[in-house]
């Protein structure tokens, strides 16, 4: 059965109480139909479990949460598998993936809506927590439509130049399901993304990072002095990275293989800015470890 949260709306300011939060990328299991490809259920449940102990301020979840946001089984298996954060009483702050929105389009988001009440049925929107500014985005396109997507890119400016020149604003996080960037070997880079979300992002000056899920891998690149992290880890199929002469990207700031563990960041307000670890589980494994580090600095006020 869907789970009947407390419909609070979604707070403008979230409180800061642990100064930490996570960040994590598709969830959904492996679509029986590709039984060519790994599934794992138990990394999954793993990665689930070390975020709930974390007990964070409030989780990020990228995108793609079921295989299929319209069929009702699915749902009740992100229910089972999303229960140790719930019990441990961690908001959850989605933004749709694709699949969210399979296989009926728009209606599909019916039963995800129903498990965000909080979301007051918004694709999009933005919060703050401390001086750090978020702002979630929906980067499907093809399913918003015309007159959605053009809604949401004027919000999109606006909201950016609204955070931008709040002076209690240190820097900016954006959230879009789609990554600009990608050396995978499945999908490649998101034009859409590229010629929409990043030049807003780049001409503001708090704009410090975008977090993108959809490749399931790990991948960071610092561009035109903003981080772009891709973090589709936590539990669907991984895929091959493209390495050596064959990357489209040769600015990989992370050193690992073509196919990286599954993981999720953790972030924590820190007085210059902004630290992140990312928390990796091999296939397998049974521990989580830390695989990576990096830091984001505030941005000059």
């Amino acid at each position: 059965m869907t789970p009947e949260p407390a419909v609070r709306p979604l707070p403008d300011f979230l409180p800061v109480t642990r100064d930490r939060f996570a960040i994590v990328g598709d969830l959904q299991r492996t679509s029986p139909m590709e039984v060519w490809r790994e599934s794992n259920p138990a990394e999954r449940d793993r990665i689930v479990a070390a975020v709930a102990a974390d007990r964070p301020d409030f989780c990020v979840l990228l995108g793609d949460l079921v295989v299929s946001g319209s069929s009702s089984r699915e749902w009740a298996e992100f229910d089972r598998f999303a229960a140790p954060l719930r019990e441990a009483a961690v908001p959850l702050l989605p933004i749709p993936g694709n699949h969210e929105y399979w296989m009926a389009g728009a209606p599909s988001l019916r039963r995800y809506f129903a498990r965000f009440p909080a979301l007051g049925k918004r694709r999009w929107y933005s919060a703050a927590y401390g001086p750090l500014g978020l702002v979630f985005l929906d980067s499907n396109r093809r399913f918003l439509g015309r007159l959605a997507w053009e809604e949401e890119l004027r919000w999109y400016d606006e909201e950016l130049a609204r955070l931008d020149e709040d002076p209690s604003v240190g820097g900016i996080l954006v959230f879009s399901h789609h990554p600009p960037f990608t050396n995978s070997r499945v999908t490649g880079d998101e034009r859409h993304v590229q010629a929409h979300f990043l030049p807003p992002m780049i001409a503001t000056a708090k704009a410090l990072a975008m977090f993108s899920g959809h490749v399931h891998s790990y991948e960071r690149f610092l561009r035109r002095g903003k981080l772009f992290v891709v973090s589709g880890g936590a539990g669907a199929p991984r895929v091959p990275l493209s390495t050596g002469t064959k990357r489209r990207h040769a600015d990989d700031l992370f050193s690992g293989g073509p196919r990286r563990a599954f993981h999720f960041l953790r972030g924590a307000i820190a007085e210059r800015g902004i630290s992140f670890e990312v928390v990796g589980l091999e296939k397998g494994g049974a521990e989580t470890a830390v695989i990576d580090r990096f830091a984001l600095d505030w941005a000059a006020r």
